[in-house]
Formats: C-alpha cells, structure tokens, sequence
C-alpha cells in the first residue's frame, strides 16, 4: 500500500470503504472488529465474502494508521481554541 498517501487520499479511501463494511454488518448483524476477531482467531468458515470483508477490514485500519502520522496536518487547519497535542489521540 502507498505510505506517501495524502491527507485527502487517506479520508476517501475511508470514505469509500465504509459503506461497504456497514453492507457486511448488516447482512451478518455483526461489527467488523467483532468479525474481525472471529476471522483472524479462525473460528469462521473460510468463505471468499468474508475474505472481501476482512481485506476490507485491515483497509481500513490501514488508512486510519496513515491517517494518524497525519494527523498533525489535519489539526493544522482546525480551529482549535488550545493548543492539542498529538499524542492525546493515541
């Protein structure tokens, strides 16, 4: 995956992945951290539907990771009232 990912590029990869990931939690009435958990622990059958929810899954955690080494970027254009530090959303 590209590490040199915009802000904007890392905010609608996001964008786009969620609604596909809420399609799955609804269909199985189940959250994808919670299936996540199941698929990663084995504990599911190997089905290609949830080999697409779970790529969908680590996607996401992906860009949010890349989105915290950005996060510096998207606090500059905030109208913050006190300084935030970085590290307070970690």
């Amino acid at each position: 995956m590209n590490e040199t990912m915009t802000l904007d590029g890392i905010i609608e990869d996001l964008q786009a992945i969620e609604p596909q990931l809420l399609q799955f939690e609804k269909k199985y009435k189940l959250l994808s951290s919670y299936f996540y958990r199941l698929y990663e622990t084995g504990k599911l059958e190997c089905e290609e539907e949830f080999q697409e929810w779970a790529a969908l899954y680590e996607a996401k955690q992906h860009r949010e990771t890349l989105f915290q080494k950005h996060l510096a970027e998207a606090l500059s254009s905030m109208p913050l009232s006190k300084p935030v530090e970085v590290g307070a959303f970690t």
